[in-house]
């Protein structure tokens, strides 16, 4: 049905119970028997590709109506920018609000099929809050442990669901913490019968396997007539590498002609990717993260290397975004879209925006954006971008002052 090869040296396996090559310790990737990507339209969501997601049993298959979010054309930036095009991916439509709810309706279907206990895993928010609310609709215990300086939206969310929680001292800005961390989870799963659920493709290979449908729903919505270059934000790196492996796969079963670019797109002061892209070399650990924005705060990105890749084999790039011109740019998507969505998301539009004034991206471009996560997730973002903006109070009768 599905196997395991290794991404770095020759190893190839059945499909087992693993998250790394069991020879070199290198990231696995997940390979099908056919190019063939049938769709079964009588399944939900992802679980219509279900001949290409790492689930045996199709029983064990856990929805909560994750996936086919809405791909809208842009109605009033794509002429500010002078684009030919400009999409954005919906993902803060699904069941959570961000696109995580793939990776968990993957991750803890195959848990169950596994016969894991539990499971458990690190986030700065989003991730959490879909790995809980699907391991709440599968009756499985979670562990959650988020950064030092969480976002209160997001960590309320995550415990509405019921998962144990922690913050971790220095998570999320001390590369030898983050490292310590997944580590010593991926001790305790061992130890307890527990799975892994860490959202990249270094610690949950099948589990992020379920991103790729993004693609894929990208390739049906447009009939094969893909953007150009396709931006996507990049934390840890394993959205932009699984989002890359989906168009490859859908090129390889004959549903589009081409690839597009893909472009990583990271916070100024947490952007190892960026850095490694521009040096042309391998990605390496940054000191501390001096960025603010929540859900890409990671200075030693697990999946750096393979968002590297993507951008290298599509003839794409990296970009790095001041924290300021994402929030601008999330006001803009709200005020001029009418898309609400988190600085994590807004910070593609802003790379869009500095790309066209560095002349890297052309007029004639069709580009599409990965929106990941809506703009509920973090209250504090919310409030800077009505700061100083006031409700005056009125009498009912001063409302026949704005007839004309």
């Amino acid at each position: 049905m599905f196997s395991l090869a290794c991404t770095a040296c020759d190893w190839q396996g059945a499909d087992a119970d693993l998250n790394n090559c069991p020879l070199c310790g290198a990231t696995l990737e997940i390979i099908y028997p056919a190019a063939a990507l049938p769709v079964d339209e009588t399944q939900p969501g992802i679980w219509r590709y279900a001949a290409h997601l790492p689930l045996h049993d199709p029983a064990y298959a856990v929805s909560l109506g994750e996936g086919n979010t809405p791909l809208l054309g842009s109605a009033q930036l794509v002429r500010d920018l002078g684009l030919a095009a400009l999409y954005f991916k919906m993902e803060s439509a699904n069941p959570t609000g961000s696109y995580k709810d793939r990776i968990a309706a993957v991750g803890v279907s195959r848990l169950l099929e596994l016969g894991k206990t539990a499971w458990a895993a690190t986030s700065s928010g989003n991730a959490g809050a879909a790995i809980a609310a699907y391991g709440a609709r599968a009756g499985i215990p979670g562990y959650l442990f988020t950064l030092e300086k969480y976002a209160q939206a997001k960590i309320a969310q995550i415990l509405a669901y019921g998962p144990q929680a922690w913050s971790v001292a220095r998570l999320g800005y001390d590369p030898v913490v983050e490292k310590a961390t997944w580590a010593n989870i991926r001790q305790v799963c061992t130890a307890n019968n527990w799975q892994m659920l860490v959202t990249a493709r270094a610690f949950s290979p099948h589990a992020m396997e379920g991103v790729k449908t993004i693609a894929y729903e990208v390739c049906t919505q447009l009939q094969g007539d893909i953007p150009d270059v396709i931006y996507v934000p990049a934390g840890g790196g394993g959205l932009i590498s699984a989002s890359w492996k989906g168009f490859v796969e859908a090129k390889a079963a004959g549903w589009i002609d081409h690839l597009p670019r893909m472009v990583a797109v990271q916070a100024a002061g947490c952007d190892a990717i960026t850095q490694a892209w521009q040096a042309g070399s391998t990605v390496q650990s940054i000191p501390n993260c001096l960025s603010n924005i929540s859900g890409i705060q990671l200075t030693a990105p697990p999946d750096g290397d393979l968002a590297l890749h993507a951008v290298r084999a599509s003839d794409g790039w990296a970009i790095s975004v001041p924290d300021d011109a994402t929030y601008q740019a999330q006001a803009e998507l709200a005020n001029r879209e009418g898309l609400f969505v988190e600085p994590a998301a807004a910070i593609t539009l802003a790379a869009i925006r500095a790309d066209r004034e560095l002349g890297r991206l052309g007029s004639n471009e069709r580009v599409a954006c990965w929106l990941t996560g809506s703009g509920f997730k973090d209250a504090n973002a919310v409030q800077r971008m009505v700061e100083g903006r006031t409700v005056a109070r009125i009498e009912a009768a001063d409302i026949l002052a704005l007839a004309n």
